[in-house]
Parts: C-alpha cells; structure tokens; sequence
C-alpha cells in the first residue's frame, strides 16, 4: 500500500483520502439506513397488498352468496320438481301449469337478485322455451355448457364472453353461475340452473373498494376482472402482462372455481419511499459528499495547484534559464519551497549566462571547425581524381584517333560534374552505380579487354543514400591497383544488397592483390582514420570516403578488405539501416 501511495500523485493522494476515508464509508452507512427503511416501506406495502387481497376475496364472495342460495331453492322445490318433470300432452296444457307454478312460488325472472337473470333447463322435450325455462337440448347448443362439460364438475363459476339468448346481437363479458341436478327418481329428469350475473356489478364492487393498488382477478393467465380502465365489459377477456416485481398473489376458490388474485402496487415501493423521503435522501447526499467533495477540491487546489505551477517552472529549465515565480501565496512549507526556488532560480540563471552559454558558443567553433574539415576532405579528393582521368586520356590519346578521344572527354566531363558539385553530399546508390559505370567505360576505352566488370543490385537498395564517390572511390582503387597491376585480363564486380539490419557494399576485382598482412593493415588505418592520419598522403582515397561514410552514420560504419596476392582484392563496406 505504500509503494501504491507513493506512485500517486498529490492530489490523487487528496482524492484517494476522500474515497477511503470518506465517501465508501459513508456510502455504505447511507446504504445500510435506506436498506432497513427500504425493507420496513416493503414490509408495509406486503401488508397492505394482503388486505386488499382479503378485501377483494371477501367482495367476490359475498357477490355470490345469494345467487348460490337461489340455485339451492330450487333445487329444493318440490313445486318446481314436479313441473319441470311433467309431461305436457299440448303448449297449452304447458302454459296452464306454468302460470300455477309461478302463482305458488311467487317466481320471478331474477328471484330478487339485482342485474341478474335466472335461466332453468330441463331434459323434458315437452316443455316450450320460454319464460325463463327451456329444454336442455337448448343448452347443448351453447359454447358455456361445453365449458360447463370440460370442467368436469356439476357447478362451476364461469366468466362469459358471448351471447345467451338470440335477442343479444352484442357479444359482452358475463359471469355465469352453473349448477347441474340430476334427477331425483326414476320418472325425474336432468336439470341445469344458470344465474347470468351482471359483469358490471363485480366491477363496481371493486371499483367501490377505492383500492390504492391495481387487482387482477385471473383464470391462469387469463385476467377475468380488475380495478382498471383497460378491461372494459365490451372487450374479450385478454392474458395478463405483469411487469412489476412486487405482487402479491392470492388463491380464491368460488364455488369449485380455483382463481388468482393478483395485487400490484400503482407505485414501486423504492419510488414511493423516494417519494416520501426524497427531501431527507437529498440532504445526505449534500453533507456526505457533496459538501466533503467541495472541501477536498478547496484543498487540491491550494495545495497542487501551487505545487504544479512549481513543476511547470522547473521543467522549463531545458530552455537554459529558470523562470523566476512572481506571485507566492499563503505561508506553509509550500510557500517556503517556492521562494527556495525563486532563491535558486536568480543563481542558476547567472551561471547558465555565465557557464553554460559560453560552452554552446565553444561548442559552435568546434562545429565549424569540423565543417571547414570536411569541406578540406571535398576539396582533396577532385584533384586525385582528375589526374587518374586525365593521364588515361594522354595514354590513349598516343595510340588512337582524335575521334575516340573526344569521346573519352565527354566520359570525363560526366565524371567532373559529379566531382565539382558539392552541394549535395548524401545521393542514391542508384547514382553512385552510374558515376561507377561512367568511369569503368573511360577506364576500357584505355585496357580494352583486359578490363571487364559486373554489377549486381538489391532492388530495396538502390534508392539508400550514401555519400557521393563511396563507391566510384573504392572502383578506381579496384581498377588501378588491382587490374592495372596485372597483365592478364581482370575482372571488377560491385555488389550492394542489405542483410541483417546492414547495407552492404562489395567491391571485388581479381588483379594482382596484397599480403593478408598488409589487408588488415590497411582495415584497421581506416577504420580508425582521422584528419590527422590522413596528412601522410598514403591511401587518401580509401581513407577520404570511408571517412565521409563514417561521420555521416555516426561512427557505425565497418570496413573490410581481403586479400590475396596474385588472385585479388575484396572491400566490403558496411552502413548500419536507418542511420541515414
């Protein structure tokens, strides 16, 4: 933890202060807090949810008490028994015994029970549909009754969309009260009781609850009644789509029908906890972090800010002067270090006026110095040049036509251009390849066959630059020194290619050669050559290129040679990739 610390700056330190020490655990106190009310808000909302579940169990049941104690009446009836089992010879007979039977019994179409109708069927062919009684192959017919059959029950609750009689043209939602009685005695037939109940009643009983949370009565998924505007008593019963996570959920039974209520909170319980103690939340937040936060960032400016503005001074002093701090503030150790500086600032400028800058100037001399020096190596190596170039044109000149020599001229005019323009030090080996091949075509017009010579260039190497004459200097050693010396025709090759990091310059001839001796005599002179090695006036040429070569890389460069007498000499030259 203390290497960590100590890698952090200031005010990262400041700010790590302020997360450790004070926002993580004041986070984790405020947590802890809003968890326990949190759960103490769930546990009321659990509990309210219950008792609406309770309210609305005990609303849908007491809806059903009285149709279901009708259902039991009639069936009880011995004046409706016997009617509905009489057999009728004639309507006539039918209405005649129909109109007693409503006189004893008082019979109504609902028997009293508001926005509802009693619908009674019997397996009696004789009796006529009508007047609230009907015969069972009529309820055959109906979608309800095979509803009825699928339950497998004799009386079920069943929530409706549809029609009953023919008279509805409007198909809406009803909830339907089925009871089957078979029949008593061998003489007695089947009956079926409907009570059609209004849908609207079960929906205002609810809606008269004034419920603060949304009730879904549903079969499976299937919503069947509820609290809300959406399911409308035109509207086709719908699946239910619950989003939220906080339902309370019920099992009801009514009348051998296993339904679920479902009650869901109209607002999360987080939110209404927000709701009612978003003032209270609001001012924790200020005083554990907001506040604290401010009183931090007060702090990392007082104290990084002026330590910055030191730092950016100092590393200003790569310029060569230090910029003295005009304006200091407070009076703590960070005042006392910026005058400290201030103090050493005033000192250090007098010695860089003093010290430093007469060491550029020193510096400067050098440089020119070295400059003139280079340009002096420029300017040997035309004339050794030209001499070579010039006798071979006297030699030639004293065996052939005027003709010829004319041409070798204009050989050596192509050379001398390259010679005298120094404005350019560094070209393409592509261009160095060409003075080298001018040259060797002057040099043939003075051996003639005995004197042949081969170039081989890496593409990737041709556009590299090197300094000017490198290789045409070590071709005319090649030619001079190798071939000339020999009797017997020889042969020149010049290689350029690069190869582990290197470029790499070849220049082979097969002339009379030196002693191996005498070879790493002359690699290691230049290798190691200097201005100074360079006034004995032996190897000028060699020395002078590989000279150029090695300042222009840096002191990087690697020379070569290898020898054997009577059978040739090789220079390799090798220049660094990248260094150019």
């Amino acid at each position: 933890m203390k290497d960590f610390l100590d890698r952090l700056k200031i005010g990262q330190k400041l700010y790590f202060l302020f997360l450790t020490g004070v926002l993580i655990p004041m986070v984790l106190t405020d947590a802890i807090i809003f968890y326990s009310v949190y759960k103490a808000s769930r546990t009321d909302m659990e509990n309210t949810q219950e008792k609406v579940a309770s309210s609305v169990e005990y609303t849908l049941k007491n809806r059903l008490v009285y149709p279901i104690a009708i259902t039991g009446n009639i069936y009880q009836s011995d004046v409706m028994e016997n009617f509905m089992n009489e057999q009728y010879t004639s309507p006539a007979d039918y209405y005649t015994a129909y109109y007693r039977m409503r006189k004893e019994l008082l019979f109504g179409g609902t028997m009293g029970i508001e926005d509802a109708k009693i619908y009674i069927f019997a397996d009696n062919p004789t009796i006529t549909n009508g007047g609230g009684f009907y015969r069972m192959d009529k309820a055959k017919e109906s979608d309800w009754y095979h509803a009825l059959e699928a339950s497998r029950a004799d009386r079920t609750l069943l929530f409706y969309y549809g029609t009953i009689t023919k008279s509805e043209r409007i198909p809406r939602r009803k909830v339907l009260l089925l009871v089957k009685y078979k029949s008593r005695t061998r003489k007695s037939c089947d009956k079926l009781v409907m009570v059609e109940m209004g849908y609207d009643g079960f929906e205002q009983d609810l809606l008269s609850l004034d419920l603060d949370c949304d009730v879904y009565v549903c079969d499976k998924d299937t919503v069947l009644l509820s609290n809300r505007p959406d399911y409308r008593v035109q509207d086709p019963y719908v699946p239910m789509q619950l989003k939220s996570s906080e339902v309370y959920t019920r099992q009801l039974v009514l009348y051998n029908r296993t339904l679920t209520i479902h009650v869901v909170p109209r607002k999360s319980s987080i939110l209404s906890y927000v709701g009612r103690n978003g003032g209270i939340l609001f001012l924790l937040m200020v005083i554990n972090i907001v506040l604290p936060l401010l009183m931090f960032n007060l702090l990392d400016r007082s104290v990084t800010g002026r330590i910055l503005r030191l730092q950016k001074r100092l590393e200003r002093a790569d310029a060569g002067e230090l910029e003295v701090i005009t304006i200091v503030e407070g009076n703590d150790e960070i005042t006392s270090l910026i005058r400290s500086y201030n103090r050493m600032a005033e000192r250090m400028n007098e010695l860089v006026s003093t010290v430093y800058k007469s060491r550029l100037r020193e510096q400067e001399t050098n440089i020119s110095r070295q400059n003139a020096e280079l340009l002096a190596l420029h300017s040997q190596i035309n004339p050794h040049f030209l001499f070579n170039a010039l006798e071979s044109i006297r030699m030639h000149a004293l065996v052939r036509n005027e003709t010829e020599t004319a041409e070798m001229v204009g050989k050596l005019a192509v050379m001398e251009r390259t010679y005298v323009n120094w404005g350019e030090d560094l070209i393409p080996v592509q261009r160095e390849m060409e003075f080298a091949d001018a040259y060797l075509q002057l040099q043939k017009y003075r051996f003639g066959d005995r004197l042949n010579y081969e170039f081989s260039v890496a593409d990737d190497s041709r556009r590299f630059a090197i300094p000017k004459l490198t290789i045409v200097t070590f071709v005319e050693n090649a030619c001079v020194h190798g071939v000339e010396s020999k009797s017997t025709p020889g042969w020149i090759f010049v290689r350029v290619y690069k190869e582990d990091g290197w470029l790499k310059i070849e220049v082979e001839d097969t002339g009379a050669g030196i002693d191996e001796e005498e070879a790493a005599q002359i690699s290691e002179r230049v290798n190691n050559v200097t201005i100074e090695s360079m006034k004995d006036k032996k190897h000028v040429g060699m020395m002078n290129a590989y000279l150029r070569v090695r300042r222009q890389c840096r002191g990087r460069s690697l020379f070569v040679m290898e020898s054997e007498k009577g059978v040739g000499t090789t220079v390799r030259i090798q220049i660094p990739l990248g260094v150019m």
